[in-house]
């Protein structure tokens, strides 16, 4: 497992240099998550696959921007595809993670380049910012610093062990990294904007959710084939690591 420094980004991967000579799979994680909760997917993956984590600003212990938007981190990747000559990409999701390959894909608007978009439980609509996120919004940042950190209190005295797994993360991300990105997140998802793009421009994907977790949208929603993850919740990566880690290779070596 190598980390990676390119401009103002972090990422981590299972290749020491970024090249164009493999299959890419970029692999956004969602809010208060890190890296390291994937680890286990950067070591089982075939090594002809090239596997990029990009670090969410102010997450696992990295420093914060305080000019962050997730329009800017967006363009950051972006340059990156394109300075690298990535093609082919295939982009895999997960909670506030699946917006961003939606503003890569209006940047680069070269539908040759992404051949497709897994998308788990991504924030499409309004409905899925979901009562943290939306929640944390209603405060200033001097009233959620408290917040945040009797959420981690909790979060860790969870009876729900994926809660308790997810405060690991929790506790490695910086509260304004959190408030700002709950802020962008509520925004982008106000508009029907991210919905209409994921329905039109990926002709290639899928919308991924687990059975516990409510979601239970028809296929004509989001224009999407469905795939539901059984007896996981929001944190499939957590509830079942080898379930998610068979249908994560499963659908990375039959995306042709």
């Amino acid at each position: 497992m190598y980390k990676i420094k390119f401009k103002d980004l972090i990422l981590v991967s299972n290749k020491k240099r970024i090249s164009s000579n493999f299959k890419t799979i970029i692999f956004f994680y969602g809010m208060g998550n890190s890296s390291d909760d994937f680890d286990f997917l950067i070591k089982k993956l075939d090594k002809k696959y090239q596997l990029l984590i990009p670090e969410l600003p102010g997450h696992n212990n990295d420093k914060f921007n305080s000019k962050f938007s997730l329009i800017n981190y967006a363009n950051s990747i972006v340059l990156l595809i394109l300075r690298k000559n990535l093609c082919n990409l295939v982009f895999f999701s997960h909670s506030v993670g699946g917006i961003i390959p939606i503003l890569i894909a209006k940047k680069i608007k070269q539908k040759k380049k992404i051949e497709k978009f897994f998308n788990y439980e991504g924030n499409l609509t309004e409905y899925d910012t979901g009562t943290i996120t939306k929640k944390t919004t209603s405060y200033n940042m001097n009233e959620f610093d408290n917040k945040f950190n009797k959420l981690l209190g909790i979060c860790e005295q969870s009876s729900q062990s994926t809660i308790r797994l997810w405060s690991n993360s929790l506790k490695k991300t910086s509260s304004k990294a959190f408030y700002d990105l709950s802020k962008d997140t509520v925004l982008l998802s106000k508009k029907n904007i991210l919905l209409q793009f994921f329905r039109i421009f990926f002709r290639r994907k899928l919308y991924m959710f687990g059975s516990n977790s409510f979601l239970n949208f028809s296929e004509s929603i989001f224009g999407s084939e469905r795939l539901i993850l059984n007896n996981t919740g929001h944190f499939a990566f957590y509830d079942d690591k080898t379930k998610f880690l068979s249908v994560f290779l499963k659908l990375i070596y039959n995306c042709k």
